[in-house]
């Protein structure tokens, strides 16, 4: 009996476990991709920025 039960409170906990870890992973990707998408348009606002100060002939 007791097996049982320590069997279903590994399971429940493995699933629990697992929830938490996809939640925090989507997360985690959430802010890369805001992160890569802030440098980019820091870096196209700059060359922008280059471009005007340069002048068009």
């Amino acid at each position: 009996m007791i097996d049982v039960v320590m069997v279903a409170l590994f399971a429940v906990a493995l699933i629990y476990a697992t929830a938490l870890w996809r939640r925090r992973r989507g997360r985690l990707e959430q802010v890369g991709e805001r992160a890569t998408a802030q440098l980019y348009e820091r870096e196209a606002k700059r060359e922008r920025q280059a471009e005007a100060g340069r002048g068009h002939p």
